[in-house]
């Protein structure tokens, strides 16, 4: 437990507020969001009496008139894209809401009018770093098997623990392309697009028993792409696709993105942001490829940042 500001190996960071002192516990955590944000308090356009009442805060946590603190209190909420969780000895603890997604899982979609090769750089990262022992499904809609093959082996996983199950609208042969290699895994669906979706399920619940259960974000998962699915579809049967997928993924906590190449404010998009925790928005920038994030829980986007 790092009480000195500095994050721990979740992205925590942890400060402790002196109940003392003359300076409110409001400040303290407002002086936290900040600096953890690395921004002046000033610099905060959501101010803290927008998300709860400072005041209230300040009376919860108080002394008691004997000079004890209230131990057993305990308030989160949410500030400038940030969790915050304040404990009645005066300990409150800071997660952006990146770091809480990382952490723990989640489905972000993965949005913007780009070519496939900045696609594929900010696909990669979200399959998870190498040197953890993560397992890793695509699901292919009307893609090539070499989309996942190739983003796999940018992110070292070529075979071991990565899975494909492929669809595609018309049928077509793969056998010259699965002759050359085994590995990874290759399942693919001949039915229609609701047998997809119950193997992309079943399959997330084979991989979860198998591992004895995951650890948090350690199923990592893409699909690829949803605009054949949001054109030719309406709202109603999307919904029904997507609900059950993100589903299972939550109760695995794993970490899914779902790529939709068209515009963030395109209505497609739009119709179906409440299924997800985050929007990441693409695109090409002047110094290369860049990214946002909006963030569903907490109501915040990101600047423009480098992929």
């Amino acid at each position: 437990m790092n009480e000195d500001g500095s994050p721990d190996k979740r992205g925590v960071h942890r400060v402790k507020h002196d109940l003392a002192s003359s300076q409110s516990l409001s400040t303290t955590v407002t002086v936290a969001v900040a600096d953890v944000a690395g921004v002046e308090p000033a610099e905060i356009p959501e101010q803290l009496y927008d998300v709860i009442d400072p005041e209230a805060l300040d009376k919860l946590f108080k002394s008691r008139d004997d000079g004890t603190s209230r131990r057993g209190g305990r308030l989160s909420f949410s500030l400038y894209g940030h969790h915050v969780t304040v404990r009645g000895d005066g300990s409150i603890t800071v997660q952006p809401g990146l770091a809480r997604i990382k952490q723990l899982g989640g489905n972000l979609l993965v949005v913007g009018s780009v070519p496939d090769s900045v696609v594929d750089t900010a696909s990669t990262p979200l399959l998870g770093e190498t040197s953890r022992n993560r397992t890793r499904l695509f699901a292919l809609h009307d893609r090539s098997i070499s989309t996942a093959r190739s983003r796999l082996s940018m992110a070292g996983s070529i075979g071991k623990n990565a899975y494909i199950v492929d669809y595609h609208t018309d049928s077509r042969s793969t056998v010259a392309e699965d002759s050359v290699r085994i590995l990874p895994e290759i399942e693919r669906i001949d039915g229609d697009i609701d047998d997809f979706r119950d193997k992309i399920v079943a399959t997330i619940r084979r991989l979860d028993a198998e591992r004895g259960g995951f650890e948090p974000a350690e199923l990592r998962f893409c699909f690829d792409t949803l605009r054949p699915l949001v054109e030719t579809h309406d709202d109603a049967l999307v919904d029904a696709f997507l609900g059950p997928i993100c589903e299972a993924l939550k109760d695995v906590s794993g970490m899914a993105h779902y790529v939709l190449p068209i515009e963030y404010d395109s209505p497609p998009v739009r119709a179906i942001t409440s299924k997800f925790d985050a929007i990441v928005e693409l695109r090409a920038g002047d110094s290369g490829p860049e990214q946002r994030w909006h963030l569903r829980e907490t109501n915040y986007t990101t600047e423009w940042f480098d992929i």
